[in-house]
């Protein structure tokens, strides 16, 4: 059976509210653990031994905020190329097409709740099922304990006139459910 809408994510980086918190926290830990290492290694080389834990915190912010920028800069364009959006007449098939692998069925009849989030250019994404809080919670007391960096499950990313498409799944999903 042939689907009746094919979508692709636009090949650019995704650029939603969690991503430019991710990026605020991740930038700036990425330029003082430059700053640490440069620190650290001047030390070192003068034979301060004082400087040691400077240089090894800075190599090791270094890798794990710089390994958080490329997953947010290249993996995820990546990974956004390889995904295409199916539409049928009874289901949604998110199909990653590298890997010829359907990575999430769902039948319209017994779809999860859904909503879209646009920017002003019309631009944007739809999640399906739980969205994610921008903001992890944790704690006794159930506060807010930092920056979530878990992705809604299931997203169709980068859609260019995000509440059109919206709006067909919408309409999709209610001509299944009548019948």
């Amino acid at each position: 059976m042939e689907p009746i809408k094919i979508l692709t994510p636009q090949k650019k980086i995704p650029f939603t509210l969690a991503i430019a918190i991710r990026l605020l926290v991740l930038i700036p830990i990425f330029g003082i653990s430059i700053l640490m290492m440069v620190t650290g290694y001047q030390g070192v080389q003068k034979g301060d031994i004082v400087e040691v834990p400077t240089l090894l915190g800075g190599i090791l912010f270094f890798m794990v905020s710089g390994s958080l920028l490329i997953k947010i800069f290249i993996l995820e364009k990546i990974r956004l190329s390889q995904l295409q959006y199916l539409f049928y007449i009874d289901r949604l098939v998110i199909y990653n097409h590298s890997k010829n692998k359907i990575l999430h069925e769902l039948f319209f009849n017994n779809f999860p709740s859904f909503t879209f989030h646009e920017n002003l250019t019309n631009f944007g994404f739809i999640v399906i099922g739980k969205n994610e809080p921008i903001m992890a919670r944790g704690g006794i007391f159930g506060q807010n304990i930092g920056v979530n960096m878990k992705d809604p499950e299931i997203m169709l990313e980068n859609l260019p006139e995000v509440k059109k498409e919206y709006l067909f799944l919408k309409e999709l999903i209610a001509d299944t459910q009548s019948k």
